[in-house]
């Protein structure tokens, strides 16, 4: 696959393509620019490292990248799932300072399941339900991953399965495809030190030789955080 022409912004916000600039000026500008933005986090573990330690380090990459968005401020936009539910729940409950910004996705035939966290309000405000228990998962799943992209203005994507997953694809490339389609231009941030379908997309982009992620890291840094499975130094990379 390759990479989209980044010349087609689709409304998405810029990446950033200037070096780094320390200073308390720069900071407040990067964190006044991250506060504006609604970030799309896509993450799962693979089937794989199910009860092993790589999908404890899935959770430590997770949040990590979590604790960074709120922050900075910026708005957390995600689908629910019985494990990543309660995680984003028990870090908003420890973040200090202004009450993160969530916007929950979750189908409607998955209500009566969902984590009794999902209902929450106080952290998650109203979830947002989304589908129709009665159609093909596939269409469920598209009804579900549509308003996510299109709320979106920048995403991030974490290990994912890369068997056992619902649907005709990976969940995680179909989502990184997805919000491509609609915002060509826009940041994306590939972890790819937990493995899963992430580091797949990560293969692929190195074999096409192009910058499938335009987040305005310079090589070696892009590089850094592709193999990384140091959790602050993960956040450290995209809070840059």
């Amino acid at each position: 696959m390759t990479q989209p022409s980044a010349t087609q912004t689709g409304g998405a916000v810029p990446p950033r393509t200037d070096t780094v600039t320390t200073g308390a000026g720069a900071s407040d500008r990067a964190g006044a620019a991250a506060s504006a933005l609604s970030v799309f986090l896509s993450a799962s573990v693979p089937d794989e490292l199910a009860g092993t330690a790589g999908a404890q380090r899935v959770y430590d990459l997770l949040a990590s990248v979590v604790r960074a968005l709120f922050a900075v401020g910026a708005e957390l936009v995600f689908g629910g799932h019985p494990t990543i539910t309660p995680l984003v729940h028990r870090l908003a409950r420890e973040h200090a300072g202004a009450p993160p910004r969530i916007a929950l996705y979750q189908l409607e035939r998955f209500r009566t399941d969902a984590p009794p966290e999902t209902h929450d309000e106080a952290v998650f405000g109203p979830v947002h339900w989304v589908g129709n228990p009665a159609a093909e998962m596939a269409d469920d799943l598209a009804a579900l991953r549509v308003p996510m992209v299109e709320r979106a203005r920048a995403a991030v994507f974490i290990a994912g399965k890369t068997a056992g997953f619902r649907g005709a694809r990976p969940g995680i490339r179909e989502e990184y495809e997805r919000f491509r389609a609609r915002l060509p231009a826009a940041p994306v941030y590939l972890m790819g030190g937990a493995g899963g379908e992430t580091a797949r997309i990560i293969a692929d982009a190195e074999a096409d030789g192009a910058d499938w992620e335009l987040n305005g890291l310079d090589p070696p840094a892009r590089e850094l955080l592709h193999r990384a499975d140091d959790p602050a130094l993960v956040a450290a990379l995209i809070g840059r």
